[in-house]
């Protein structure tokens, strides 16, 4: 890692403190303490804990927040954050956290988990923000709390609860490519109980980056939200709460394939059910019984439009049922005890799967909160997960901080992460009927080659089935060492050294080559990865209505194990210019495809406090990556195989009336009109979006 920004951001809390002390009168009363009351987080801890002294890097994301920007979608919201870039894929757009693909982050929406990746990747956008209270953002791995997924972090959507009273609301927003996002939202809560009810449609007619093709780059969809929360009050010490969350979406489909058009219609459908009892034993004691069922399916018919036969035919249904009974115990005023225990039962039947195929676990988890001295906060844990199929793993957690003084806390966190194999990696059994190649999780590897080998279609087994070891899960070992510094009122940083040491990567490889040429693939637990680098976020206050804000993270991503080769002078590359053979250095490298060594945004809002118009611009810049291997040595290392950096502006114009009953507002996304037809599929050009929004309470 280069030294200079290390120095750079280590420096910046004294620096600012130079540059404020004279300016910070000390009999002024300060209300950053008040505030830090009201700036309580959940997902770190499982506890609500002051943002300021919980001693893991995290994020909070407030609705008024977003509702400013005009942002409604999840990967609209995380794409502004430090530190997190937005990953494109055919099946969706995931959230890369600290260089780990979006497979590593787990997406809660109240703490449970949404399913649905049945290739890694969990699609952003069909989780609306219209309805929430909150974001919280976990960074580097949470397993000791929430087991596999959570290896890269975790995002926490925490819906809101309704007001004392009636209200409600609705909200329209319209724009570019005939996008329609539409919620209506009604609650009531007495002194017992409260109910509220969410619905949204999410539209699209689609784009494509190549209008020549007459095909859709995006095709067109139309997805429905439908979420009711309730609960109870059985009596001042017992609450039953339930939770349905039911979303939707259809999107039509077109495609060219060997000259031929095929088209047809894919559904989705994501189904959660959730009850909830919670019960004061004592004023020391207090405990939450959970019970979670998630369902989503998908299904697709795409035919040819010449004749109606079949092109492709896939459905994937998945199920996952948890119970969970949760205790959190105060020994005493700074010592707070929280453990936990659950089982879990998922399945999957899909199209590339030979039969129905099930995991069951069992885990159990504790955690000491404890303030030796009131400045200190040392926060001890661990999960113990038991499986049906792979090893079982322990994830222990150390976290402190310490508060210097009201202004500076102090954070540092050691903590082990895992991802168990999933289900594509031990059971898939995939042949691509166009191109002829094929791959098998672990668990079919055996049983697919022999079949092709009685059918005639292997040429050479390049590594016996039999001789491949157990799939272990991946994890990894972080350390995290940071600060959060506020001067004054005015001004507030943050800052994160991280480092993650990966182990038993699971990647893929060729066991076999086919009689027509193509490879039969498999899953193997190989590499060794390290991910480090240091993210910093600063914001001024420069006036009332004025506020400057950035945030910049530098990060290295490298194969371990490529990097031990090339310091033994075993890879090599053709120069682009001569065509000539040479040696590869390590400086040559550019490490693990998709991630940039430099990105960084830049934040400016505007509220003038007589009008309430809000005006806010944001610059966000990505540095170059690398996106594919055009030398054939299996490495990024050539200028030829990486993107260009690229910067898009996002600007917002906001004014509410009627005394904030209604809110208009206007959106502009991707001012600069950025595109790159041939790698990222997820940027259409300049979006631009007008929105009307209006809320009532009668308390």
């Amino acid at each position: 890692m280069q030294i200079k920004y290390i120095l750079y951001v280590l420096a910046m809390p004294l620096t600012i403190q130079m540059v404020f002390a004279q300016r910070h009168d000390p009999l002024k009363k300060d209300t950053t303490n008040t505030k830090q009351l009201k700036e309580v987080v959940v997902t770190g801890t499982r506890t609500a804990k002051s943002l300021q002294q919980v001693p893991i890097p995290i994020t909070r994301i407030t609705a008024e927040e977003i509702r400013k920007k005009g942002l409604v979608r999840l990967n609209e919201v995380l794409s502004e954050q430090t530190g997190m870039t937005i990953l494109d894929d055919p099946h969706g757009q995931g959230i890369q956290i600290q260089g780990f693909d979006p497979a590593y982050t787990m997406i809660l929406i109240d703490g449970l988990p949404i399913i649905g990746r049945n290739t890694g990747i969990l699609e952003l956008s069909r989780i609306t923000t219209n309805n929430i209270e909150r974001i919280e953002i976990v960074k580097g791995p949470t397993s000791s709390l929430y087991g596999s997924e959570a290896m890269a972090g975790v995002v926490n959507i925490i819906t809101a609860d309704p007001e004392k009273g009636v209200s409600g609301g609705t909200s329209i927003r319209y724009g570019t490519n005939k996008t329609a996002d539409v919620s209506l939202n009604s609650a009531y809560q007495n002194d017992k109980f409260s109910i509220s009810g969410f619905a949204n449609r999410y539209s699209s007619g689609g784009y494509t980056l190549n209008s020549s093709s007459g095909l859709p780059t995006v095709s067109p969809f139309a997805g429905y939200t439908l979420n009711v929360k309730s609960s109870y009050k059985i009596d001042h010490l017992t609450t039953i709460k339930l939770s349905v969350r039911y979303y939707t979406n259809d999107q039509d489909s077109r495609y060219l394939v060997s000259g031929r058009y095929a088209g047809g219609t894919g559904t989705e459908r994501d189904f959660n059910f959730a009850p909830v009892i919670t019960h004061h034993f004592s004023d020391q004691l207090f405990s939450t019984l959970q019970l979670y069922r998630s369902t989503y399916k998908t299904n697709s018919d795409v035919r040819y439009e010449d004749d109606r036969s079949v092109y492709d035919q896939t459905y994937f249904n998945q199920a996952f049922n948890r119970a969970e009974l949760q205790n959190d115990y105060t020994v005493k005023d700074n010592l707070k005890l929280t453990a936990g225990a659950g089982a879990q039962y998922e399945t999957v039947e899909a199209t590339r799967y030979t039969q129905l195929q099930s995991f069951t676990s069992g885990y159990g988890y504790v955690q000491a909160d404890w303030l030796p001295i009131k400045r200190l906060d040392i926060i001890a844990g661990g999960r113990y997960d038991l499986h049906s199929v792979y090893k079982s793993q322990f994830s222990p957690k150390l976290a402190a901080s310490y508060a210097v003084n009201n202004k500076l806390t102090l954070l540092a966190s050691v903590g082990k992460g895992y991802k168990a194999p999933d289900f594509r990696q031990l059971y898939l059994n995939f042949t691509n009927a166009e191109v002829g190649y094929s791959v098998f999780g672990y668990e079919e590897a055996a049983a697919g080659i022999q079949r092709l080998q009685q059918q005639g279609q292997i040429q050479s087994v390049l590594i016996d089935p039999a001789s491949l070891q157990r799939l272990n899960a991946e994890s990894s070992t972080a350390f995290n060492l940071g600060y959060r510094y506020r001067p004054t009122t005015k001004i507030y940083c943050t800052a994160n050294l991280f480092r993650n040491n990966i182990t038993n990567l699971i990647e893929t490889a060729s066991i076999a080559i086919k009689t027509n040429g193509q490879s039969v693939y498999s899953y193997f637990n190989l590499n060794k990865v390290y991910t480090q680098g240091i993210e910093t976020d600063l914001s001024y206050q420069v006036f009332k209505p004025l506020q400057l804000a950035g945030g910049f993270q530098y990060l290295e991503a490298y194969d371990q194990d490529v990097l031990n080769q090339i310091a033994a002078g075993k890879v090599f590359t053709k120069d682009a210019a001569t065509n000539l053979t040479k040696l590869i250095k390590s400086s040559d490298y550019g490490g693990l495809l998709g991630r940039s060594k430099y990105t960084y945004n830049v934040r400016v809002n505007y509220l003038d406090q007589k009008t309430g118009i809000n005006a806010a611009i944001r610059a966000i810049y990505r540095g170059r990556y690398g996106y594919k291997d055009s030398d054939g040595n299996g490495i990024v290392n050539r200028d030829d195989e990486y993107t260009k950096g690229y910067v898009l502006v996002n600007a917002s114009l906001s004014k509410p009336m009627f005394k904030e009953a209604i809110r208009l507002q206007l959106t502009a996304q991707n001012l600069l009109n950025y595109k790159d037809t041939q790698v990222i599929l997820n940027l259409p050009g300049r979006l631009i979006y007008a929105g009307i929004a209006y809320n009532f309470s009668k308390k």
